[in-house]
């Protein structure tokens, strides 16, 4: 079948597109692509060859466009958006947008005030502080729709987990179920199938940001996920990113973002801290600092100043609302063995605090504070040894690095103490005894041999 002129052809193809979104955003371009199938679809079944309706969606569009670039007060090109038949007519909208025409819409939360939906949200920590046990909590929690943490009212749905470091088998399903997660309600998207030319095969290879975002998109769309948890951010960034440079990270960030907030989805990403010593937190995560600007909200897990078995768990950024307050949790261990987190309600610990040198310890300088806060008095280092079991020789560089930032004192050459230990307090009283008494004695002298007890010793190389 073949249509009389070209003049019908448009007017048909125009009726296939007919009730389509005109609005040329990244928003609307699948619906644009599924408007041009339709067309195609519509043309098909009239009978036109392939080469043919190819052509016609093609002038179509590129006649709109010059519509769209040209002066309105050309009176050929009015008269011709202004014919009803006038091809795919404002489908090709202008760039700009008024805001008057930008529907306001509420911030939707997946964790009030803590992980927003279409957002990203970063979460930070220094490794060993269970930031991926913490996101497979606040996954356990969106699994089965209980409340959150803070007793927040919880929104139930599915989560896609990346998580290339830990087994499937013996971390991930048994930390879901210590939490009391269902498993059914989470995806693993680890791997990658993927065509190798040079062996001509499928292979699968870890997920990667730079290149597999239509993967997670269709993921995402397939099983209605609202929350994507990538554990950890530089295990699946991609080996031609580099982490460090802004280009880079705004080259992947920026299309991610456009993913969450096209499909509603949280996306929750586990970063490691870096060796900095800055004192704002925004700037202790690694990479560049554009990673950080992408989120709108940032989490951060520390040690408790209090007790060091405790943990923090603050928000250091939310661009969206106030602040949430901080939650304190331990890691606890079920009859199997299973870690899993332990909620202790909130805290009044200061976010911009909890990095500074002492709260933030490596588990062997947090054994070393609490043998030396047990003992009656100061230890060499030996006697550390043997109640740590550290190694010799890099205990003895930590002890000396822990005196340079203040952690601990050395009151005499070769032993140790916490700063406020109590073995502290008796010396520095007996010290002010032997000075009064010399004073009573002598009261002519001018010189007195005592010094503080930080400065009995010189530091040890």
């Amino acid at each position: 079948m073949s249509y009389k002129d070209e003049r019908d052809l448009i007017r048909d193809f125009n009726k296939a597109l007919d009730g389509l979104d005109k609005e040329l955003r990244e928003k609307k371009r699948q619906e644009l692509n599924a408007g041009f199938a339709r067309g195609a679809k519509f043309m098909r079944e009239k009978g036109v060859k392939e080469h043919k309706i190819q052509e016609a969606i093609k002038r179509a569009y590129e006649t709109a466009r010059q519509a769209r670039d040209t002066p309105p007060d050309d009176p050929e090109i009015r008269s011709g958006l202004e014919n009803p038949e006038a091809p795919i007519r404002l489908i090709i909208e202008p760039p700009g947008v008024k805001l008057s025409g930008v529907k306001a819409q509420q911030i939707d939360w997946l964790w009030q005030r803590r992980i927003p939906l279409g957002k990203i949200t970063i979460l930070d920590g220094d490794p060993g502080m269970g930031k991926s046990l913490l996101a497979i909590n606040i996954a356990a929690c969106i699994s089965t729709g209980r409340p959150m943490p803070d007793d927040t009212p919880g929104r139930q749905g599915n989560i896609i987990l990346i998580a290339p470091e830990d087994s499937a088998e013996d971390t991930i399903k048994p930390r879901m179920e210590a939490a009391g997660g269902d498993p059914s309600k989470v995806f693993l998207l680890n791997t990658i199938e993927d065509f190798d030319e040079k062996r001509l095969g499928i292979y699968a290879r870890t997920f990667s940001l730079s290149r597999d975002l239509d993967d997670l998109e269709r993921e995402i769309k397939c099983t209605n996920t609202i929350l994507v948890v990538l554990d950890p951010l530089m295990a699946i960034l991609g080996r031609n990113i580099d982490s460090s440079r802004d280009q880079d990270v705004r080259e992947v960030f920026t299309p991610l973002a456009q993913l969450a907030e096209r499909n509603g989805c949280a996306i929750l990403i586990i970063r490691h801290l870096n060796k900095g010593t800055s004192d704002k937190v925004l700037y202790r995560g690694a990479g560049s600092i554009g990673i950080i600007a992408a989120a709108r909200t940032a989490l951060l897990v520390a040690h408790d100043p209090d007790d060091e078995q405790k943990r923090v768990f603050a928000t250091s950024k939310n661009n969206l609302s106030k602040l949430a307050s901080n939650l304190t949790h331990q890691v606890v261990e079920n009859e199997h063995g299973t870690p899993y987190i332990q909620w202790l309600g909130e805290n009044h610990h200061i976010t911009s605090t909890l990095l500074n040198s002492g709260t933030n310890l490596s588990f062997e300088r947090q054994e070393i504070l609490r043998v030396l806060k047990d003992a009656e008095g100061p230890l060499d280092a030996r006697e550390i040894v043997e109640l740590t079991g550290l190694k010799y020789q890099p205990l003895r560089l930590m002890l000396n690095r822990m005196c340079m930032a203040g952690d601990i004192v050395r009151p005499y050459r070769g032993k140790f103490t916490t700063l406020n230990h109590p073995s502290i307090a008796r010396q520095s009283a007996i010290i002010s005894d032997d000075t009064n008494n010399t004073s009573d004695t002598n009261d002519t002298s001018d010189t007195n041999d005592t010094k503080p007890a930080s400065d009995l010793a010189p530091p040890e190389d």
